[in-house]
């Protein structure tokens, strides 16, 4: 329809007032107005013919790999990223769940619930609830199912069954990958739900008092909910045996393995990531660095650290497999909405600020050694110092372990969210999105943290960037104000694209001018393909994902600067799986050993 509401049009037709003169002289000389009339319409006819076939053409490009004639190379020429996540397996994130016709939102808004399933066992709303996050599915199957060992075994069969270790593994060690991210929640537990007596025994497996034993083993009580709400929250623990048999197939294929720890107690940040959504984030209220012995977090992390020194000795196997531990995953991500100059000015962060004292103390440290020579003379104050001073610690308590003699590396993640605008004004203004001024930032307390001998070997800086969240990388099929150029408008996606992709170089450069030119380790432990957070506006044709892939792995590759893609597969994520699953898209490229779509026979959100 022409001048449609929803922005597309068909071709113009002849309004039926408008009247033809005919000259008299012309039809003298033999004009058949009947026979132009007719030429007329077969024109038209072919011009809707070759509309439609450039439709078939994009859409054929949108549902199948490399089906347009465009410069995709073959796949042995394709760039590829030092690392994949193993996204959403040991920590669940909603939009992974939601099948064909799911969500459109990567963050889910608050308000909505879109995961619709966790197969094998629990498949779909007819047979199970709709969830957030892996905290309140957890609550939900207690209550649809009536059982906790039933609730534990339908999280079990989910953990075995979506990654084939000697399938998965191989496939990922074939390319040439030798690193894989895990997001895992902060919750194990030493039991093991394959050889579990209780669960084995079906007759008295759902008694009060097995009930109460299954919950100890396999789940953790949420303490900052306990004692903030008075309410009983409870997180599915991750079974260490099930982590063990990952870490023993990793060595197996040459694998090294950076552990994630994505959730903690309470959440840490804003979004369904966090394990809580849509809850409110508790963790750094309870936050206690005057008393990092007795203060949960730390505790958490330092108990990790206990247990992997341990498989030096009980487990080597295992140990082989590992190659990093994160801390925190995007620490107190969107802390910086709030606050005075923010876009809530009105309302308390969930990121408190330290003490005074504390504050002063842990800034002095930071700043004693700045001079000249740096962009940022100095670590500005604010909210942001309490998320900064926990990470010190725990690179601390990491140095303080056995495992960088033994070669393993701490990947720290700070994320420029976590800032108020006041203190990185021109951020958002930069022709690339790439946020110069809060990198500058983090790399200063970077500084003040590490030696440069520790970020040569063992202390790796990690920022994660994404095109689909900055205003002026984003591509859409509706163009602006929803993106910075239109999807399938090659000229304009290349000038973005040149621009966007420089973020690699900037924290490249960055981090020569802040902590000079020693070879700080540098990582981005997410990215994709997608231009834009909703797949109602990103462009999900070949064309552009591959040139928003290979551009950034390229530039990326040229500035030392690893990527990590998010993540390896998502066969219930229905359209999100063109930017955000590698299988799938390596079968849209068409690469070797991909000719199938990153989908499943199980089915999900019916």
């Amino acid at each position: 329809m022409a001048g449609s509401s929803n922005g597309y049009s068909s071709i113009p037709s002849v309004e039926e007032k408008e009247s033809i003169e005919v000259d008299p002289e012309d039809d003298a000389n033999g004009w058949d107005w009947t026979r132009l009339v007719q030429l007329v319409v077969s024109l038209i006819a072919l011009i809707a013919i070759c509309v439609a076939v450039g439709m078939f053409i994009y859409i054929s490009a949108v549902d199948n790999p490399v089906m347009v004639p465009v410069d995709v190379p073959a796949d042995d020429q394709l760039p590829l990223p030092a690392g994949i996540n193993l996204a959403s397996w040991l920590s669940l994130e909603d939009y992974f769940f939601v099948g064909d016709d799911g969500a459109v939102e990567v963050a889910t808004f608050e308000g909505s619930t879109v995961a619709k399933c966790l197969p094998p066992l629990h498949v779909g709303p007819s047979t199970g609830p709709m969830w957030n996050t892996e905290t309140d599915l957890f609550a939900n199957l207690m209550e649809e199912t009536g059982s906790v060992a039933k609730t534990i075994q339908i999280f079990h069969a989910f953990r075995e069954s979506y990654i084939d270790f000697d399938v998965e593994l191989k496939q990922i060690a074939d390319l040439g990958i030798q690193h894989v991210r895990v997001p895992m929640s902060w919750c194990l537990t030493e039991f093991d739900p394959s050889n579990d007596d209780i669960l084995k025994d079906e007759a008295t497996r759902n008694n009060a008092t097995q009930s109460s034993i299954l919950l100890e083993r396999y789940a953790c009580k949420d303490p900052f909910f306990e004692k903030h709400h008075g309410e009983t929250l409870y997180w599915p623990a991750v079974p260490k045996p099930l982590v063990l048999d990952f870490l023993r197939a990793c060595a197996r294929y040459g694998i090294k393995a950076t552990l994630d720890v994505h959730t903690l107690p309470g959440g840490t940040s804003l979004g369904t990531f966090n394990g809580i959504f849509p809850k409110s984030p508790l963790f750094w209220l309870y936050d206690n660095p005057e008393d990092p012995e007795n203060d949960v977090g730390r505790t958490v992390f330092r108990d990790l650290l206990s247990w992997i020194e341990s498989l030096i000795d009980s487990d080597n196997e295992a140990f082989q497999g590992i190659g990093a531990i994160t801390p925190m995953n995007e620490p107190a991500h969107l802390a910086g909405l709030f606050g005075p100059g923010a876009a809530i000015p009105d309302k308390s962060s969930f990121l408190p600020p330290l003490p005074k004292d504390v504050a002063e103390a842990y800034l002095t440290k930071l700043n004693q050694d700045v001079d000249e020579s740096h962009a940022f003379k100095t670590v500005p104050d604010g909210n942001h110092l309490r998320s900064l001073l926990w990470q010190d610690q725990a690179v601390a308590a990491f140095r303080e372990s056995k495992l960088p003699d033994h070669g393993i590396d701490i990947f720290v993640n700070v994320h420029e969210s976590i800032l108020v605008p006041p203190l990185v004004p021109n951020d958002n203004y930069d022709f690339g999105g790439r946020h110069p001024e809060g990198t500058a930032i983090f790399l200063s307390w970077w500084r003040g943290v590490t030696t440069a001998e520790e970020r040569a070997n063992w202390a790796v800086l990690d920022m994660h960037h994404y095109h689909a969240w900055d205003n002026q990388c984003q591509g859409a099929v509706n163009g602006s104000p929803s993106g910075s150029y239109t999807c399938g408008d090659l000229n304009a996606m290349n000038a973005v694209l040149d621009q966007c992709t420089t973020w690699a170089t900037m924290y490249r450069d960055i981090a020569d001018s802040q902590l000079g030119k020693s070879g700080a380790r540098l990582v981005s432990g997410e990215f994709s393909a997608s231009t834009h957070h909703s797949v109602r506006h990103s462009c999900l044709d070949v064309t552009t994902l591959h040139a928003s892939y290979t551009q950034q792995v390229e530039k990326a590759q040229a500035a030392g600067v690893e990527l990590y893609w998010w993540g390896w597969k998502m066969p219930y994520g229905g359209t999100f799986r063109r930017a955000w699953s590698f299988k799938h898209f390596l079968y849209l490229m068409g690469a070797n050993g991909f000719t199938k779509p990153d989908e499943t026979d199980i089915p999900c959100g019916v």
